[in-house]
Formats: structure tokens, C-alpha cells, sequence
């Protein structure tokens, strides 16, 4: 990842390489780095991943792996909020997945200034992006085996000396 010269960050501006052109990208004011970051957690694209690693079919790694790439798409769209970067078309036409990879980490180290490791964090945005979290576990509620559930004691228990 490029480090951002003493110059750029008082600028507030980063450089990002995309289709052979350096373009310069404003930084997000506060308000729109938390209505970025809300937008990256809005929620999965509606993917299933495959419950074995036997179930991943040429299709299903396909339709992960474009879903991925335009999840990266959409993040760097939604952070250029001036159109710097050429705009999706452009980018969609002009920028390869690296380049677009690097431009969200850039955006991203921007956005989470305190994440130890940016690259993780991207990468686990973009996949709960497009595949969401898993539903909570609760051992409250309807057993999964269908028993039935131990209903409590009506009778109060009370220690008698």
C-alpha cells in the first residue's frame, strides 16, 4: 500500500493509479466517512456461499469472485463522491482489479485511521458484503432436533432450616 506524503494528508487528497492515470481523489469530511461506513455495512448482496468445499462449482466461484469485484467497484464509487476517479463506467472500462483493490485500501486506511491491518479489514467488509454473517447462535428458543423443551418448575425452591 502507498504511504501518503506529509503533503497529501494536509491536502486531503489521495493519488490513485487507475487505467494508466494518476488521479487525485478528496479525502471524506466526517459526516461522509460515517455515511461511507454505513454504506459498506448495509448488508449482504444475497450470496449463498456452499455448505462444502465439494459444492463449489465453477459457477458458484464465478459468481463469488465477480460479486467481490463489484463490491470493490461500488466502494470506490461511493468514497469518490466528485467523480475524481472518472466514474463507474470509467472505471468499469478502464481500471483493472488490482488498481481498484488499491484504491479502496487507500480510501479505506483513510476511513478506519485506527484498523492495525487495512487489508483485512477490506477484505472482510467486501466478504460480508457479499455473503453477509451468520445469524446469530441462541441456545434460547425451539430446540433443532425438535425435543421438546424442559419447562421450568412452578414451585419456588426455598432452603428450609
Amino acid at each position: 500500500m502507498a504511504t501518503r506524503n506529509p503533503e497529501d494528508v494536509l491536502a486531503g487528497i489521495l493519488r490513485i493509479a487507475v487505467g494508466g492515470v494518476e488521479k487525485i481523489v478528496p479525502t471524506l469530511p466526517l459526516r461522509a466517512t460515517r455515511e461511507w461506513q454505513a454504506k459498506l455495512a448495509a448488508g449482504p448482496s444475497g450470496f449463498s456461499v456452499p455448505v462444502t468445499e465439494d459444492d463449489w462449482t465453477a459457477a458458484n466461484v464465478s459468481e463469488f469472485a465477480g460479486l467481490t469485484l463489484d463490491t470493490v467497484l461500488d466502494m470506490v464509487v461511493a468514497y469518490d463522491r466528485t467523480g475524481a476517479l472518472g466514474g463507474r463506467e470509467w472505471l468499469d472500462e478502464n481500471a483493472d482489479p488490482a488498481q481498484l483493490y488499491a484504491a479502496a485500501e487507500q480510501m479505506a486506511e483513510v476511513a478506519y485511521p485506527f484498523a492495525d491491518n487495512v487489508r483485512l479489514l477490506l477484505a472482510a467488509l467486501v466478504v460480508r458484503t457479499v455473503v453477509g454473517s451468520p445469524s446469530p447462535r441462541s441456545t434460547s428458543g425451539r430446540s433443532p432436533t425438535g425435543a421438546s423443551i424442559r419447562s421450568r418448575s412452578k414451585r419456588a425452591s426455598t432452603r428450609t432450616s
